[in-house]
């Protein structure tokens, strides 16, 4: 049991009900949220026990090379309905867990625990009230049918009834279409802690955290550091390359090519920036990183890690004919002002292995599926591949649910730029457009360009960086 004395709310809902829009207006109220489903998922991937023992459930094919198998998983459940109780009971015990040593750390008003499966039958202990999301069937589904899902009745019908829903609910809202959503928020908010919220606070206060969040992000290849570039190496253009980034106030920065050192200079000269990353020849400091930059005054980082392009993705190696190891670093992230949650991934494809482009690009949409699932997501990259490309293809290919989408063909505003992202330190090179910004599951993008700034007709890089301005 957590000793901490604030309540602990849980809030619940089938899949369709709308409980992430209700869980952002409670974050906007600086209500933390434990997200019970993130949990779950860092911890079957994770968690050494809950590996051992969901193997023993499942069979070995669960995991494939330390990777959770997904889709396997999920063939496994539908063949044989009665598993998910017994799934439950591997995952739930360590969930639930985690969450009493999340609520000791709050000082809120309460603290809400997430989770879709939550009835008078099931509700841990550590619970001491619930709030119970519902919403008419045709409202779900034409929620659910908006994020592409396949299935949807099959997954309904696997979850609790809104009748059991509720049974264990000590509140309830209502989110059909025809539901004002607010004032049954602004009453349960009552309830639970006794105080009204000032009109005020709402003007000022919720409503702009509801409205879109905008991204700045960049996608920056800044040239390994060599000798051989003579003038244009690393001591003569680092400060230029951090000044670019600073001018543009960009968000977050993927870039490619960068060494260790190249890294700390630029984290030196970029005070309110975090970066995180691997070398991707020993999966610490040696060799290229991918790194990702962020702005640590807008967006908090919930986690991170680093898969390589490879059969073997979770370890250091090499992939099908790549010349180079290559990695791809992502993080889940949340902003500040907004609540809102999103991924970020970036990576630089090889350069000289055609079939490790074209199998990378499968890999990368799998593994943002697998991670990422329906939230939002935003990807940077060196590709080495032109958009007529294959590689190219794969990722925007209209026919793959998991495909990604090309920001500057959705920009709003249009593109600003050359078209060519690689200069060679002289000038564009025509039909060298490698570099890229993808989203999936949402984004919008009002501007995109790219950067031909030189200073005394010198470049930063010998690529230029591409930017995009986003909107979740």
């Amino acid at each position: 049991m957590s000793n901490n004395l604030i309540p602990f709310i849980g809030i619940t809902g089938g899949i369709g009900s709308g409980k992430s829009l209700i869980c952002r207006i409670f974050s906007c109220l600086h209500i933390p949220i434990f997200e019970s489903d993130s949990v779950a998922k860092q911890i079957i991937e994770q968690d050494p026990e809950v590996k051992k023992d969901m193997i023993l459930l499942l069979g070995p094919s669960t995991y494939q090379q330390g990777i959770y198998n997904t889709n396997y998983v999920k063939n496994r459940l539908r063949e044989e309905p009665t598993l998910v109780t017994s799934l439950n009971q591997i995952v739930h015990p360590a969930v639930r867990m985690e969450a009493i040593r999340w609520h000791q750390a709050q000082q809120s008003p309460f603290a809400l625990y997430e989770s879709a499966l939550f009835t008078a039958e099931n509700k841990p202990a550590f619970i001491d009230q619930v709030i119970a999301i519902e919403a008419p069937l045709a409202d779900r589904m034409e929620r659910i049918q908006k994020r592409n899902s396949t299935d949807m009745k099959h997954v309904i019908d696997l979850q609790p009834s809104p009748e059991q829903y509720a049974q264990s609910a000590d509140y309830h809202i209502q989110n059909g279409k025809n539901n004002e959503i607010w004032p049954q928020v602004s009453q349960i908010y009552r309830s639970i802690t006794g105080k009204a919220l000032l009109i005020l606070f709402l003007i000022f206060g919720l409503f702009p955290n509801l409205q879109a969040q905008e991204i700045q992000v960049m996608t920056f290849n800044i040239r390994m550091d060599t000798k051989s570039d003579g003038i244009n190496q690393w001591s003569n253009r680092s400060k230029h390359c951090a000044e670019l980034i600073q001018y543009h106030q960009a968000d977050f920065i993927g870039m490619q090519e960068a060494f260790i050192h190249q890294i700390k200079d630029l984290a030196k000269d970029l005070p309110a920036y975090a970066w995180f990353g691997k070398g991707r020849d020993d999966g610490k400091e040696s060799g290229e990183f991918s790194p990702l930059f962020y702005n640590t005054k807008k967006f908090r980082l919930i986690r991170e890690k680093t898969f390589w392009l490879s059969d073997s993705c979770d370890k250091v190696g090499f992939g099908w004919d790549a010349a180079c190891r290559r990695v791809v670093t992502w993080g889940e992230f949340q902003a500040k002002s907004s609540g809102k949650k999103f991924y970020v991934f970036n990576t630089h494809f090889d350069h000289l292995g055609k079939i490790a482009r074209r199998e990378s690009a499968k890999l990368v949409l799998q593994k943002i599926a697998e991670i990422a699932g329906k939230s939002p997501v935003i990807m940077t990259g060196d590709f080495n591949a032109t958009p007529d490309d294959e590689p190219i293809q794969i990722l925007v290919n209209p026919a793959n649910p998991n495909r990604l989408i090309d920001a500057e063909k959705i920009s709003e505003k249009g593109h600003y730029g050359p078209f060519s992202t690689f200069n060679a330190f002289q000038k564009e090179q025509e039909g060298k457009h490698i570099d890229y910004i993808f989203v999936k599951n949402g984004p919008k993008c009002i501007l995109h360009s790219t950067h031909t700034e030189t200073w005394e007709n010198r470049f930063p890089s010998d690529h230029f960086p591409v930017s995009a301005i986003l909107e979740l």
